[in-house]
């Protein structure tokens, strides 16, 4: 599979099979990307937890922030990045620390 495009289909099954999503590197700001698709996901009835350690204890849409995905007092489905490349891999590596698992990153 190619992983610098994936087909529509491939995404319409991950998020029909997911209820929780971590998203790490939410920003609060209305502008940025990260705050359109977690807006998105909540309005269609996903649960979606904020992750990122400068908003932790704080509020965004009526969810609480995280600082890490360690934090998170329940099972995620899914964890969405939103944060630059050269700090994906430890995220990654966050996440597989999980138990559960989640079933996609």
């Amino acid at each position: 599979m190619n992983h610098d495009s994936y087909p529509d289909n491939y995404i319409r099954g991950i998020l029909k099979t997911v209820k929780t999503v971590a998203m790490v590197g939410l920003s609060p700001k209305e502008n940025r990307p990260s705050y359109f698709v977690f807006k998105y996901l909540l309005e269609r009835g996903y649960r979606v937890i904020p992750v990122n350690p400068g908003q932790a204890g704080k509020q965004v849409l009526g969810q609480t922030f995280y600082a890490k995905l360690a934090d998170i007092p329940e099972p995620v489905d899914m964890v969405d990045i939103f944060r630059a490349s050269e700090h994906v891999l430890p995220i990654v590596q966050e996440a597989l620390e999980l138990e559960p698992k989640p079933q996609a990153i």
